[in-house]
């Protein structure tokens, strides 16, 4: 930017480029000074500076004071922000523009042409930013004539800093008062003949291969507004090529008034039933977005006019509600498509840099690149994605994989079929399929292992096998990481057992069974099809014993049933939900039998957490919050052995269901060969099921052995000044620490502030179960998106009815269960199934059948429905509903919210 007037520190010109000049123009005007600069058809204009508004507010002698009781209100006391925001802006209002700010807004306002109108538009240093718009907070006014008029809208917009809607956004975004301030565009008034609004990537979408156009006639404001019915045109990005018109009535519009302001008037009717613009215009516009797209580094929110042909573009902002891409960006040019890994593992939260690394690390889908990494994972909003279209390519999983992955993340299949036909993805079909000789070879190994398990092991024995070499493992990961020297020496030594731990262990000793375990079970379906129904099949996986997810909780139970032999104990933990009541219940008479099995108990879990597959997250040994909240929950009933009754009687429904089927079995021709058969199959099914979560278990074992390494290093970088927290080393990956550990690397603080940040973004941003390499979100089919008052759809993950007190549960650290409520979660890992134990039922928004809760529910025998969309916003604790696994459903019984109610 350059000054408008000489010597101003009040008033800057839109001459030169403002990109880097938000702090004194706002991001309004940092904008249009960029674009005004780079060429492009901005009208002229100028900006009221930061300095200007910090003037004005130094004509108050209360401002300090005002600013500080609005940032003393609660996000949510919007009867209180009302209040004060009311008294805020009187005040403000009462003070005069101060003489010299007045006197160079007159100058330069003079030079540009006092017989024109003028837009004159707030501009804020907390606007149009890359993660937050914060557009539509403050005020704009139109068509401003005249000295008087100039001046009392500058100072409207000074004060349109605290409207209610402003205050409530900035505290609901964190920001306190004095963070933002407010520099004011003046820009000469276009009178156009059509406006709009242009979308360099689909806003509903996110396929940033398209631009959508809104346009009506008149001032742009009338749609901005949301008081015409515009035109709607969505067009490639690349050719300006007309995908789609929805033509709008566009009955009214908003025109300029000769002496000032604006008016509404209504649009003949066959005007407003016509095309806004043409194919020419449209065109016109995409490529002129391409350009400011490019500019100014992403996809572009762009208001622009049309006066006599001529296009003039009046904002620009950024698009912050597109989710990132996947990165890395494939180089091929087709059409890829990705299945959330997160999803899959039933943990939508955004994992730190360190954690994003491991999984990668962990599993080599596709094979590794030359970092180690696996070819077929790839990053988007701090979660990661599996690109599943070298399988789409690929006959039989082709078909298979659809099926397959929607019993992992519900939707799945149907997502998958509005992209599969596209040209752009058929066009990699030849050269993106699966290589089928190395996946031949793994195929033949697995299978063979797989008949192994099914035809000759005896089931006790397989699974006692693959539990030994578990314990095999876990005692030579903690010799050789003792035998080495801390620092780099084990954090290379964990990334190496890391990278094939997965590889040399659980693909060769517990996939086979969990195959084996799954095959037999849905054996046991197909032979019976038509003679046993599916709450027979669920039963018979109930009640699987040494699993250790069901042990860990089972022995939890075992914990809080101690508890209550100590009314003082339990009294405290009942009426406590804070970790340090452990450590204050040792210096308590009587605690002694609790605290052992406290010890114990952390002793053999103590490495899990609620989202332990971020290795970010401190561990139940570390900060047991979750725990002694579940036990606070537990311990609201004074009935012991609960647990152990409800396991015991899943255990008789899988003997009943047993017996059930092996009755079927017998029954016809040659009945006594499918029973015997049948008899076969539920003793594996039920042995190797069993060891579900075995694979995942020793990986988190593996996961606090590195957490330690982890730590340790970041003392020790800490200690040579290399990081500024032990808890920086989270936001590195792990050959960055490794690099600094060598001292390869000495420059990582800033990378840490900035991750720091973008980690905090990401955490906000509500993940997809699937995107595409374009951005786009593949749709469900309008079927699917219908809504029916009352009553949320998702997937039947455990069959049964009950109805019951709802209890929405965000992070079991914070919220406690209490027996008989109904678990709403957005998602849950094995951290989270001591809930379970005193559950009515379930409730999530994410996950299939085959995902960790599901099994979880079908074996404890509660009726669970997953992928419900929005369950945790509009189901409230307290509120009663019906959960209805049999038909995918959950029946609101109570108003969504306490306002209905009312």
């Amino acid at each position: 930017m350059s000054q408008a007037t000489e010597s101003s520190q009040w008033v800057l010109g839109f001459e030169e480029p403002g990109g880097s000049a938000l702090p004194a123009v706002g991001g309004k005007g940092a904008s249009l000074g960029e674009m005004a600069g780079a060429g492009l058809p901005v009208p002229p204009g100028f900006c009221i500076t930061t300095a200007a508004f910090s003037r004005f507010l130094a004509g108050c002698p209360e401002a300090e004071a005002l600013l500080a009781a609005l940032d003393a209100m609660a996000p949510e006391d919007i009867e209180g922000v009302r209040q004060v925001g009311q008294r805020v802006r009187q005040r403000f209002l009462e003070v005069v523009v101060p003489e010299e700010v007045a006197r160079d807004v007159v100058a330069a306002w003079r030079g540009l042409g006092p017989e024109h109108a003028y837009a004159v538009r707030s501009s804020a240093t907390l606007e149009d930013l890359p993660d937050a718009s914060f557009a539509g907070q403050q005020d704009t006014f139109l068509n401003v004539r005249g000295e008087q008029a100039l001046l009392e809208k500058v100072r409207a917009c000074w004060v349109s800093l605290f409207t209610d809607r402003a205050i409530l956004y900035r505290r609901q975004q964190g920001y306190p008062s004095g963070a933002a301030r407010l520099a004011v565009v003046v820009q000469r008034m276009v009178s156009p003949d059509v406006s709009g609004i242009l979308f360099t990537a689909d806003p509903l979408s996110g396929n940033r291969t398209v631009c959508s156009i809104d346009a009506s006639y008149g001032l742009g404001e009338a749609l901005v507004s949301g008081l015409v019915n515009a035109d709607l045109y969505r067009a490639r990005k690349a050719t300006g090529e007309l995908l789609e018109v929805h033509l709008g009535d566009k009955a009214i519009a908003l025109w300029p008034l000769p002496e000032g302001g604006t008016e509404k008037r209504p649009v003949p009717p066959g005007q407003g039933a016509a095309r806004a613009l043409d194919d020419a215009a449209v065109a016109r516009l995409v490529e002129l977005g391409r350009r400011i797209e490019s500019l100014r580094g992403g996809p572009q929110d762009i208001e622009w006019c049309l006066e006599g042909g001529q296009l003039f573009i009046v904002q620009a902002r950024p698009i912050t509600t597109l989710y990132p891409m996947p990165a890395p960006a494939p180089r091929d040019g087709a059409l890829h498509v990705y299945l959330s890994f997160n999803h899959a593992q039933v943990n939508t939260a955004a994992f730190s840099p360190m954690g994003l690394c491991l999984p990668p690390l962990l599993i080599p889908l596709g094979g590794r690149t030359p970092e180690g990494r696996a070819v077929l994972m790839a990053q988007a909003g701090g979660r990661l994605y599996i690109d599943l279209t070298p399988l789409l390519h690929r006959a039989p999983f082709s078909r298979i994989a659809p099926r397959l992955f929607d019993s992992v993340v519900t939707g799945t299949a149907e997502r998958l079929a509005s992209v599969r036909s596209r040209p752009e993805f058929l066009a990699g079909r030849e050269r993106l399929a699966l290589p089928l000789g190395p996946f031949l070879r793994f195929a033949r190994s697995m299978l063979g292992r797989v008949r192994q398990r099914l035809l000759h092991a005896k089931p006790e024995e397989a699974r006692a096998g693959l539990e030994a070499v578990m314990e095999s493992v876990l005692q030579k990961w903690s010799r050789d990481f003792q035998a080495l020297e801390p620092g780099a020496p084990r954090l290379r030594h964990f990334r190496q057992e890391a990278s094939t731990v997965f590889t040399d262990t659980l693909l060769v000793h517990g996939a086979p069974l969990l195959m084996a375990g799954l095959l037999s079970w849905k054996g046991v379906e197909r032979l019976l099809r038509g003679r046993i129904d599916e709450r027979t099949s669920q039963a018979l996986v109930r009640g699987l014993e040494g699993n250790v997810t069901t042990d860990m909780d089972l022995a939890l139970g075992d914990v809080a049933d101690v508890a209550r032999e100590s009314p003082a104990v339990a009294v405290r933990l009942r009426d406590s939900t804070s970790a340090s009541i452990i450590e204050e219940l040792r210096g308590v008479p009587g605690a002694g039998r609790f605290l052992a099995a406290w010890d114990g108990f952390i002793a053999r879990y103590g490495h899990r957490c609620p989202g332990e597959l971020d290795i970010a997250l401190p561990r139940w040994n570390e900060d047991p919050s979750s725990l002694v909240r579940v036990l606070s929950g537990m311990l609201h009933s004074e009935v012991s052995g609960e647990h152990r009754r409800r396991h015991a009687a899943a255990l008789r429904e899988a003997e009943q269901a047993t017996a059930r089927v092996l009755e079927a079995a017998g029954q016809g021709p040659l009945g006594f060969l499918r029973r015997r058969m049948v008899r076969g199959l539920v003793a594996r099914a039920r042995a190797y099921l069993a060891v579900r979560e075995h694979p995942k278990f020793l990986l988190i074992h593996l996961f606090q052995h590195g957490r330690r390494i982890i730590l340790e290093a970041g003392r020790m970088a800490v200690e040579r000044g290399l990081l500024a927290d032990v808890s920086d080393v989270w936001m590195l990956d792990l050959d960055e620490l490794l690099a600094v550990m060598e001292g390869q690397r000495r420059d990582v603080r800033e990378t840490v502030a900035a991750r720091r940040e973008t980690w905090k973004r990401y955490a906000k941003l509500s993940p997809p179960p699937m995107l595409t390499s374009e951005g786009e979100v593949p749709p469900l089919s309008a079927s699917s998106r219908e809504e029916v008052p009352g009553v949320l759809r998702g997937m039947g993950a455990s069959v049964g009815i009950v109805e019951g007190t709802a209890r929405v549960v965000m992070d079991p650290a914070r919220e406690v269960l209490r027996p008989g409520e109904i678990l709403v979660a957005p998602f849950t890992d094995p951290g989270w199934t001591p809930l379970f134990i005193h559950a009515r039922a379930l409730v999530m928004e994410v996950g299939g059948l085959m995902t960790h809760g599901s099994v979880v529910a079908r074996e404890y025998g509660l009726p669970a429905v997953v992928g419900v969309t929005g369950a945790t916003t509009r189901i409230r604790s307290g509120q009663r509903i019906r959960v209805d696994g049999d038909r995918g459903q959950v029946v609101l019984l109570e108003p969504e919210s306490t306002e209905e109610a009312a």
